[in-house]
């Protein structure tokens, strides 16, 4: 989202020009760069899992509401998010 609002500022077209083109909402876009001016909370990229030392376990929580709690295995990790 950062790369397309760049992009658009290099281009010199209008919001609406560039999304039309593209093929992108325009509120999407629009909420995409007042996002960018404000910054992100937290570190953008990926985030290094580290093997938890305590028997919590590992809690995937999928965007439809279905929440799962096993065993802190980060093998399982993988499999899990494939599910969704």
């Amino acid at each position: 989202m950062l790369g397309m609002v760049a992009d658009w500022q290099r281009s010199g077209k209008s919001k609406k020009q560039y999304c039309r083109e593209n093929g992108i909402a325009y509120s999407k876009f629009h909420y995409w760069f007042s996002r960018s001016k404000d910054g992100f909370p937290g570190p953008v990229g990926f985030v290094a899992l580290e093997q938890p030392t305590g028997k919590d376990g590992i809690e995937v929580i999928y965007p439809n509401g279905v929440r799962l709690k096993v065993d802190a295995d980060l093998a399982l990790l993988p499999r899990l998010i494939h599910l969704y």
